[in-house]
């Protein structure tokens, strides 16, 4: 039975994940038809900024889906549990609201530097407090979204996440069939995002109820350690991920977003099938964690089963989705579009299929709470990326930004592997079996990319 909920359970995320990727492959076309390609670089915007933010939570979602994962195991009684949920969701309510100050004073004189024309960029700085408000409400969304996840109720989560992804697409599409006005169509991406997080602190409310008088330091000394390391992480981590669209609208032009996002956001959501997987395994892993000690047979059971799936799937579907991608454009957006995007979709496949693999040591590290380790990768990386970045924006255009990318994600995986290696030396074998069979994989899409 355990076996059957944790398959529906996957099943169930990756269905969140890939279900609103499809809407938007659908929904895509008739926005840049009707929007244009420099308003539609505008929404892409929108809603990179929209996700990002999301990501400065404190750690707090992933915090405590680690926390009350194991709370049980560590005698952690569920009142204490529903008090440190409740003053987590106090702390993030205030740091959200500070921070959506901030953006409201520094967005307007950041469009300042984007090229595009004047009255394009008026357009886009009346859009400034819609995407503002947006911010408290995806932190709400993901606060609640950890909760549920550490009692795996990815059911629930998937019931309000699946109709919020679908509608971040379906939203801005329908309004475009009245107006290309681009507050009608950023404000629709608020009105998901405000149904979103209603929907999903209703699932929650029951692990925020009857919460104690106290102030749980400890327990929150506990979720800022885990998440002040995340923190950083997932400041730089999405900031190297999508800082390139901001670099290509403010040193190329508003056009190379579009050439650059219709197929960055289409092969860059593949990951989320293994991130699905990993999504899942989370709350496992830190259960075990505490239960025994790392190197116990159900938790490398787990690992093995994981790493059977990446190599049985995500290989061999990253090279196919290499080959037959220019195809797949040309059908979705037309010649044209193709022509200008299938050099990029090609070299951003190197890079996807390579993350993939990086998502089981990033969430090994994160079941263990080190997220220490991560940070430190991602700080490590972004200076010399985003000097690379600019020369290679000013040297080769939009293709050398995706060179580049994908060039940063093997970089980053090495060293996740690297730093599982050191401190799993139990699970050594799994690592170069996956590692090999994912260098195989690379050089099959590499090869591709420079040769097709």
């Amino acid at each position: 039975m355990r076996d059957r909920n944790h398959l529906f359970n996957i099943i169930s995320n990756v269905t969140g994940m890939v279900l609103p990727m499809l809407v938007g492959v659908l929904t895509v076309p008739g926005l840049l038809q009707r929007l244009g390609h420099e308003q539609f670089g505008v929404l892409a915007l929108g809603w990179v900024l929209v996700g990002y933010f999301g990501f400065l939570d404190l750690g707090m979602g992933r915090a405590l889906t680690q926390y009350l994962a194991s709370a049980d195991r560590t005698g952690t009684s569920r009142q204490e549990q529903a008090t440190v949920a409740y003053a987590a969701r106090l702390l993030l309510g205030g740091l959200s609201l500070l921070l959506a100050l901030l953006l409201w004073v520094v967005l307007p004189w950041l469009v300042g530097f984007v090229q595009m024309p004047a009255d394009l960029q008026a357009q886009t700085r009346a859009t400034v407090p819609l995407l503002v408000m947006a911010v408290p409400l995806t932190m709400w969304f993901s606060c609640s979204a950890g909760v549920l996840e550490a009692r795996s109720r990815f059911g629930a989560v998937n019931s309000v996440r699946i109709p919020t992804g679908v509608g971040n697409f379906v939203a801005p599409w329908l309004v475009s069939l009245f107006t290309a006005d681009l507050n009608g169509v950023i404000g629709s991406l608020l009105a998901v995002r405000l149904a979103g997080a209603l929907g999903m602190a209703w699932w929650a409310r029951p692990e925020f109820t009857n919460p104690a008088s106290h102030w749980p330091t400890e327990g929150i000394r506990r979720l800022l350690r885990f998440g002040g390391w995340m923190t950083v992480s997932n400041l730089v981590g999405p900031l190297m991920t999508y800082f390139d669209r901001f670099a290509l609208a403010a040193w190329v032009t508003m056009t190379a977003v579009t050439h650059y996002t219709v197929p960055f956001d289409v092969i860059s959501r593949l990951p989320m099938v293994p991130l699905a997987i990993m999504g899942v395994l989370l709350p496992l892993l830190a259960q075990v964690s505490h239960a025994t000690n790392s190197t116990s047979a159900p938790l490398y059971a787990t690992i093995k089963r994981t790493v059977n799936l990446l190599l049985v799937c995500w290989i061999p579907g990253m090279v196919l989705v290499a080959w037959v991608g220019p195809h797949l454009l040309e059908w979705w957006v037309g010649a044209d579009m193709a022509a200008a995007s299938t050099t990029i979709w090609r070299w951003l496949a190197v890079g996807v299929l390579i993350n993939g693999l990086a998502h089981l040591p990033f969430t090994l590290l994160q079941s263990m709470g080190r997220t220490n380790i991560i940070a430190k990768i991602h700080l490590a990386e972004l200076l010399p990326y985003c000097v690379g970045l600019w020369w290679a924006l000013t040297h080769y255009g939009v293709v050398g930004g995706a060179v580049l990318w994908s060039l940063r994600i093997s970089v980053d995986t090495a060293l996740l592997f690297a730093s599982a290696f050191r401190l799993f030396p139990v699970w050594r074998r799994i690592f170069v079996s996956l590692t090999l069979w994912g260098g195989v994989g690379t050089l099959a899409t590499l090869w591709i990319a420079i040769t097709a």
